[in-house]
């Protein structure tokens, strides 16, 4: 323990007070940041934001005239398959009817019957 002028003073106060004097000491003398250096910084940001918001407002864009473009060709593909389907029933129906004699009779002369069973009998073949 010391005495300075009627103070009794021991270990632990003087190594709170060189605490204290180095803790004051780092606050005086530390290296400031530069704020100018932030400021750069966030400008630098916020220009890439704004990039970044017109790239998202282009993709927007595109995206929408994608999506356009496939609801037409699903209404052009419907509109096919619904004439596709049309076209089966034509050609399933001709299909059935190729070999049906036919009820229609034409009035014809010995040369004309001669030329249509001629006809007749080359199909049939």
């Amino acid at each position: 323990m010391i005495t300075i002028k009627g103070i009794k003073i021991d270990m632990k106060v003087i190594f709170i007070i060189v605490l204290a004097v180095a803790l004051i000491l780092s606050f005086i003398f530390r290296p400031s940041k530069d704020i100018d250096m932030y400021e750069d910084e966030i400008e630098n940001l916020h220009s890439e934001n704004e990039k970044l918001i017109n790239n998202n407002e282009v993709l927007k864009l595109d995206n929408k005239n994608l999506e356009d473009d496939v609801t037409q060709l699903q209404q052009e593909i419907s509109s096919t398959e619904a004439i596709l389907a049309e076209t089966e029933g034509k050609v399933k129906k001709l299909e059935d009817d190729k070999d049906k004699i036919s009820g229609f009779v034409d009035e014809l002369d010995a040369n004309g019957v001669a030329s249509s069973l001629t006809e007749y009998l080359n199909r049939k073949k």
